[in-house]
């Protein structure tokens, strides 16, 4: 019953998981990760397993953007490296290369690169795993075994043999890169790691497989071991933990030559693998003599132990519990924070507006202006608007307004001379603002009859030169559409338009065919058009004969 109950779970862990809501997809993976592995791996079979990575696949596949698919990426792998047993870390791994390689011909080359990336971390992880249990002789078979019948010699399970032999060529690039962070090892171990790769030397068929075994393992510790030895012959001091120092000693001490050699003897071994066998074993001898003749001594490597990180997402659910309240208050903290400045804002604005009232906001060319008994060249407003620029002609135009007002007020008989000092009202005091009359009209019929063409010259020079206009945004730059605007749903960029059907509800919407436009008939001709012409020379010539034999 608890395997059935297993199974069953699954398969909704993985309906779940291949969901199209990103949501429901996160919270599965994050429910697979932390609770149900860790209690249910050692009862799941391997077909249970398919199927939930069957699930996994999908939700890898629909996840986007770099950094949260390299985040599902390294939580995926994870549970390779920190399972209940080494056991269940290596069928997991193998569930992931099956499925794999059944899906590589489906990925496009848009998702290559991310896939790429998925296969580099369970890599990593699988010799996180073998670090943790100190290179174990058994666990490190079966890693082993698992990437050389799943991944570098697909013929030998005849599952998409043809189609999958990408993920090979990928493994085989990527593999001393994710190996270098868990070196060194012994020689021994190295053996074990590098079984697969001269098996593909002994018994491929792909070429291709061969040439990427070559390049991206034995040559690059061919290198590495030449650059050593050469650096060690100047004297120069190696670094330790360097890659160099790491693949170096294992390309010199391992003896390569003396394995091509037994490789490229045997019977089985592809008669079309044999060059690169024995090119590999030439150049491998010369620099394991050229050890010898410098008489150096190189230490063999040794496996030391380090402790292995913790993976993140994997157990622990109180710890995220509380890493999940943390984020909670922190959120409520921010929000509380986010209304103190809302209202900060709030009260700043109000009295701003305060302000701008009583300030007088002048509309449609309207000024506001001050005027000061104090004699000066340019005054500035007290209430902190731009300043008005006193000269002889605006003073002048002052001067009569001043007189107008007085007029009306019966504080003036038979008006005063322009050049005297302003008028003041019955109060004492003097006019501190007023509105410029909007209409010229009006300005110049007081200035005539205060008397003076040449005030009233100058008063209208006094307006052009010394006039600032302050718009108001509200009245003034507002543009309002003569039609009322479309619907929010209907508010597309032109190339999005929908077009025909698409508008109709109900209707599927179909291809977009042009309509052929309809060629116009040719008119009749008129008999009286028909008669007009003139007639043909045969026509002629028949009209002549017929008038001869009349």
């Amino acid at each position: 019953m608890a395997a059935a109950d297993a199974s069953a779970e699954t398969a909704a862990i993985a309906r779940r998981l291949a969901s199209c809501n990103t949501g429901t997809r996160e919270r599965a993976l994050r429910y697979l990760l932390s609770d149900f592995l860790p209690a249910s791996a050692p009862r799941l079979s391997a077909t249970d397993l398919l199927k939930l990575w069957k699930g996994i696949f999908f939700c890898f596949w629909h996840a986007d953007k770099p950094l949260y698919q390299s985040s599902v990426a390294t939580r995926l792998a994870s549970a390779v490296s920190a399972p209940p047993s080494p056991t269940d870390g290596t069928a997991f791994l193998a569930a992931y290369l099956t499925t794999l390689r059944r899906e590589w011909a489906h990925i496009d080359v848009h998702r290559l690169d991310k896939f790429y990336l998925l296969n580099r971390r369970f890599l990593h992880h699988a010799f996180l795993l073998l670090r943790a249990n100190s290179f174990a002789p058994d666990v490190t078979s079966q890693v082993v075994s698992v990437l050389s019948d799943k991944a570098l010699l697909p013929e030998a399970d005849n599952v998409a043999a043809a189609t999958s032999r990408g993920l090979g060529y990928h493994v085989a690039e990527a593999f001393l890169d994710e190996l270098l962070p868990v070196l060194p090892v012994s020689l021994e171990t190295m053996d074990t790691l590098l079984a697969p790769f001269f098996t593909v030397l002994e018994k491929s068929t792909d070429r291709v497989m061969v040439s990427k075994v070559k390049a991206g393992v034995f040559e690059r510790l061919l290198d590495s071991g030449s650059r050593l030895l050469e650096m060690v012959k100047k004297g120069e001091e190696v670094e330790k933990g360097d890659a160099e120092e790491k693949l170096g000693k294992v390309g010199l001490l391992f003896g390569f030559s003396k394995r091509f050699l037994d490789i490229g003897a045997m019977a089985e071994t592809v008669q079309s693998n044999r060059k690169v066998v024995f090119g590999l074993r030439d150049a491998f001898v010369k620099i394991e003599k050229g050890l010898q003749l410098s008489g150096l001594e190189i230490p063999a490597p040794k496996f030391e132990a380090t402790e292995v990180p913790v993976p993140p997402n994997v157990g622990k659910g109180k710890a995220q519990k509380k890493k999940k309240a943390k984020k909670a208050a922190l959120a409520e903290g921010e929000m509380e924070e986010d209304n103190d400045l809302k209202r900060e804002k709030k009260i700043k604005k109000e009295k701003k507006e305060k302000k701008r009232r009583k300030v007088e906001v002048v509309d449609e060319g309207d000024v506001t202006e001050k005027s000061t008994n104090a004699p000066g060249a340019d005054q500035q407003m007290g209430d902190g608007t731009d300043g008005i620029t006193f000269d002889a002609a605006l003073k002048s135009n002052l001067q009569k307004q001043f007189e107008m007002v007085a007029a009306e007020a019966g504080m003036a008989e038979g008006g005063s001379s322009s050049s005297d000092s302003p008028v003041t009202p019955v109060t004492g005091k003097v006019a501190t603002k007023r509105k410029r009359s909007k209409s010229a009209d009006k300005l110049s019929e007081a200035s005539a009859g205060d008397g003076g063409s040449e005030g009233n010259l100058l008063a209208q020079d006094g307006e052009k030169s010394g006039k600032k206009v302050r718009f108001s945004m509200k009245n003034n730059l507002v543009w309002r559409p003569h039609n009322p605007l479309p619907p929010q749903c209907l508010r597309l960029p032109p190339s999005a338009t929908p077009r025909g059907s698409a508008l109709k509800k109900g209707v599927q919407p179909g291809p977009i065919t042009p309509t052929p436009l309809k060629k116009a008939k040719p008119k009749a001709k008129s008999a009286k058009k028909v008669l007009k012409k003139p007639p043909s020379s045969a026509v002629k010539r028949l009209r002549k004969l017929q008038s001869f034999s009349a």
